[in-house]
This record gives structure tokens, C-alpha cells and sequence, in this order.
């Protein structure tokens, strides 16, 4: 029998504290608008503020509030409904441009109203100098602060192309090319770029979830395939580092240096890339180099941190020295720490998928779990390799699937709830056509919606709530006839989005 997953009553307090900071917020913030700083009726809120995060911040280090998509979402569970009463803050936050904001253990009173100062006359007057940075220059380091780009806010307008996931993607791999060039030309290159894109991606799970993101690897064709493959093991290792519940700071340091971890590939020829011969020995030998050439390169920068150059030099993993030479394996004194583990995973499963000219050959995505899951205890943590599970699914996405009533799709959703239970898009159905759009202003041109594909829910009951609609009922070999990559190109802005 089929159960729904429902909150306990710690999950329910902690959510009813929530939603009570979230109110005290929008009554703080309109009080900084009517009254100055010193007023009592400023101070009696922020007083209250600090009453209700006290709680939260003993079990959890931080918590988080998110500003995405003219809506206000809190841990990602925020409904339209419960976001109407509070229309004004989401207004106030969207002028300033937060897109995500975090309280961290040991907040103070001063620290809380210097933050609203600042957000209200951002909101009033917009500055040169964004919040975040203001937050810094007052040596304030509990609170962060992610900031919305300005052509996110842009892509906004009526008349413009609304950005999508994908956009991101090519710009996160535009963003990583530059940073490598500049950390290859030497040790002052400007990092905050890809900080603010780990700000960002990081930012965007905790909201809205993180299962749209799990179809871009698959994406990307035409992309350099390296470069590629460091936003891949970033985007995986994120979401697996969600799924342990790391905090913020260890999120963006794990996804820091999953994003450098092949930082050595800057040494080995370009042109090596288009030949697919197999490498000589001297080739190899070069190649098996590019994870020191990764550690002198990252160590040299006072930006990078020390544990994230020696993930670079050792993200191929740590394996017991009785099973391999010596030459193989890391110094003795150097033990894997989490996000050593969860990398060294996830760079493993998506060279599966890159087809590297001197790691893998390139594999179904449900084979290679099957790899990873038989080496684990043995290569792999089982911990760890149970978080690639529960990523990424039974039917790792991407997969091409037959359901029980004999329908083929290919699997777009992963389920971290129930990891056999995905969402599969099925191509072979007739799309389904949405209705009329409303009618529009005068002079403002009328944007016609794309018919939308079938997609199928494998955990979605039936009416009488005993058993699913449908299940899985076995993975298929792609027939030569079908190229998946481009079945998923054709709908990728409706599969990215996180209306499915």
C-alpha cells in the first residue's frame, strides 16, 4: 500500500517559527520605513525577531529565507496563498535584488538592524554598492546575502525572453572557463563570479529544489566537454550535499572546489580533446599529471583554500593501499574528509556519461550506478554511494525506460523520496495543448504557450489511494532510431522549469 510522507511534529513546530520570523520580518521592515532606527517600536520587533530565531538557530547553524520568481518561498515550501499577506515584502526584496537570505548562529540585535537599514533604503533609492557588500564593509559575517543578477530582474519584463535553467548553464561554463584562465595566468585571478554562481545555484535548490538541475548534464552539446564536466560533479555534488543537510558555508566551499577539482586540465593540449584515438603512454603520463598541476595551481591563490586545493590533487580518489600500487594512492597521513567522498562520487558517475579518451567509455547512466553501487565498501563509501541513490534515482535520469502499460519515456525526474518512483517524459504520446492566453494590454505582443509533452508521475496514486498509476518496469537500450540528447534539447525549456 502506497503512504504519503507526512511532517513530524518537530517539523511542524520548526515550520510554525518559520512562518512567525517570516511575519515578524515584513512588520520590521515596515516599521524601519515609518520610524528611525531607535524607536521603540523598531527595537520591540527586532527584539521579537530575535526571540523567534533563537530556537531555530540552537538545532540548525543558519536558516534560510528565499526571494525567487516575484513569489517568496521559505525552505522551498512557501505557497501562493500564504505569500499574499506578505505582497509588500516580496516587493520591498525583489527592488533590492535579494534572492536569498541567511541568518546564521550568533546573529546580534545590531547586526539585524544594520541589514534592515540597508534593505530599506536599497529599496528606496537603489545604490552603487550592492547589500551584500555593505554587510562586509561593516565586518558583519552572520548574515549572508545572495543577490539576483541584473539581467535575472530583466529577463522579468513582459516584452523580453524569459531566462531559463539552460541559460545558466552555458553561462556557468562561460563563468568556469574564465576563472581557469585566469587562475593558469596567476595567483591574483578574480574568483567572485564563480562564488556568486555557487551563491546562486545553491541558493535556487534550497528554494525551489534541486531535480531540474539533474537533466543539464545531459544537456549542453556543442559545450566543451571539460569544462562541462566540472558544472556537472558541481551540480551533483550540490545536490547530494543537500541531501547530507550541509550548511551554507560547507555547501560553497564542497561546491567550490567541485568546480576547480579539474582545474589540471589546463595543462594537457586542446587538441587532444578532438582526437579520439586512445592516448599513448607519454599521453597518459600526462595526463595522470593534471591533478598536481591542479594543487600548484589552486594553492598559489589566497581565495582558494587549502582543503580545496587538495581535493584537486586527490579527487580521483583514496583507495586502500593493499589493492593498488603505491604510486596510486594518496600519502598515508591524508584521510578523505565528506566533501572528498561525495566529489570523488560524483566525478566518477558523470565521466561515465562524458566518454573520456582515458577514463570511461561511454555508458547508459543506469550502468554506471550499477558500477558504482557494486564497488561500494570497497571503492566507494556505502554512505556516500547511497546519496548518489537517492540523487539520482534507480532510474538514473536520462534513462530510457518501459512503464507497466507499455508506454517508453525517458526519465526526467529523479525522486530523493522514494528513489524508484520518477518522473519520465513520455515522447512517444501526443503533446498536450494549453489553453488560450488571456487577452493582453494594447501595444503589448501576445506570446503563444508551445504545446506541452506528456509527463508521467510514477509516484501518483490512484483515486482510491491503495496503489500507484503506473511503475518502471524495466530500462531499455536506446534503439538507433531514437537520440535521446535531442528528444530532450527539443523540450528543454519546459523540462528545466520546475512546473512538472
Amino acid at each position: 500500500m502506497a503512504r504519503k510522507v507526512r511532517k513530524s511534529r518537530a517539523e511542524n513546530v520548526r515550520w510554525n517559527q518559520m512562518i512567525e520570523a517570516l511575519r515578524t520580518m515584513n512588520f520590521g521592515l515596515n516599521n524601519f520605513r515609518l520610524y528611525p532606527p531607535a524607536h521603540s517600536e523598531v527595537v520591540g520587533t527586532l527584539k521579537r525577531l530575535m526571540e523567534i530565531l533563537a530556537p531555530i538557530l540552537e538545532e540548525a547553524e543558519d536558516v534560510g529565507f528565499g526571494f525567487m520568481d516575484e513569489l517568496l518561498y521559505i525552505e522551498g515550501s512557501m505557497s501562493i496563498e500564504e505569500t499574499v499577506s506578505n505582497q509588500m515584502l516580496v516587493d520591498r526584496f525583489s527592488r533590492c535584488r535579494v534572492k536569498y537570505l541567511t541568518f546564521m548562529r550568533g546573529v546580534s540585535l545590531e547586526d539585524l538592524s544594520t541589514l534592515f537599514q540597508i534593505l530599506n533604503a536599497e529599496s528606496l533609492k537603489p545604490s552603487s554598492v550592492a547589500p551584500a557588500e555593505q554587510l562586509a564593509r561593516k565586518g558583519i559575517q552572520t548574515i549572508h546575502i545572495v543577490e539576483a543578477e541584473v539581467d535575472d530582474i530583466a529577463s522579468k519584463s513582459r516584452t523580453g525572453r524569459r531566462k531559463t535553467l539552460y541559460d545558466w548553464y552555458v553561462k556557468a561554463v562561460e563563468t568556469l572557463r574564465v576563472a581557469q584562465e585566469a587562475l593558469k595566468t596567476g595567483p591574483d585571478a578574480d574568483l567572485k563570479p564563480l562564488y556568486r554562481f555557487i551563491d546562486d545555484m545553491t541558493a535556487t535548490m534550497r528554494n525551489k529544489g534541486p531535480e531540474p538541475y539533474l537533466l543539464l548534464p545531459l544537456l549542453g552539446k556543442g559545450l566543451d566537454p571539460h569544462l562541462r564536466h566540472s558544472v556537472n560533479v558541481a551540480i551533483y555534488a550540490a545536490v547530494m550535499g543537500d541531501l547530507q543537510r550541509l550548511n551554507s558555508g560547507q555547501m560553497t566551499s564542497m561546491v567550490m572546489a567541485a568546480f576547480l577539482h579539474d582545474m589540471g586540465r589546463v595543462t594537457i593540449p586542446t587538441e587532444w580533446t578532438a582526437d579520439h584515438t586512445p592516448l599513448s603512454p607519454a599521453e597518459r603520463l600526462v595526463a595522470r599529471q593534471h591533478t598536481d598541476w591542479g594543487f600548484l595551481l589552486l594553492s598559489r591563490h589566497e581565495d582558494v583554500s587549502l582543503p580545496t586545493a587538495l581535493l584537486a590533487a586527490h579527487h580521483h580518489g583514496i583507495l586502500p593501499r593493499a589493492r593498488v600500487p603505491a604510486e596510486k594512492t594518496a600519502p598515508p597521513a591524508y584521510v578523505p574528509d565528506a566533501y572528498h567522498r561525495i566529489i570523488e562520487i560524483a566525478d566518477a558517475y558523470d565521466l561515465g556519461t562524458l566518454s573520456d579518451r582515458y577514463y570511461w567509455k561511454k555508458q547508459r547512466p543506469d550502468r554506471i550506478l550499477t558500477a558504482i553501487m557494486s564497488r561500494r565498501g570497497v571503492r566507494f563509501e556505502a554512505t556516500t554511494v547511497k546519496t548518489l541513490v537517492q540523487c539520482v534515482g534507480f532510474h538514473p535520469v536520462g534513462s530510457l525506460v518501459r512503464l507497466d502499460d507499455g508506454r517508453r519515456g525517458v526519465v526526467v525526474r529523479a525522486n530523493p523520496a522514494n528513489p524508484a518512483r520518477p518522473k519520465v517524459y513520455l515522447f512517444e504520446e501526443p503533446e498536450r495543448v494549453p489553453p488560450p492566453p488571456p487577452q493582453a494590454a494594447p501595444g503589448v505582443p501576445v506570446q503563444q504557450s508551445e504545446p506541452e509533452p506528456v509527463v508521467a508521475d510514477t509516484s501518483e496514486l490512484e483515486e482510491s489511494g491503495l496503489r500507484f498509476k503506473c511503475s518502471v518496469a524495466r530500462r531499455l537500450q536506446p534503439p538507433p532510431d531514437v537520440d535521446l540528447g535531442a528528444l530532450l534539447d527539443k523540450k528543454k525549456d519546459f523540462l528545466l522549469s520546475y512546473t512538472i
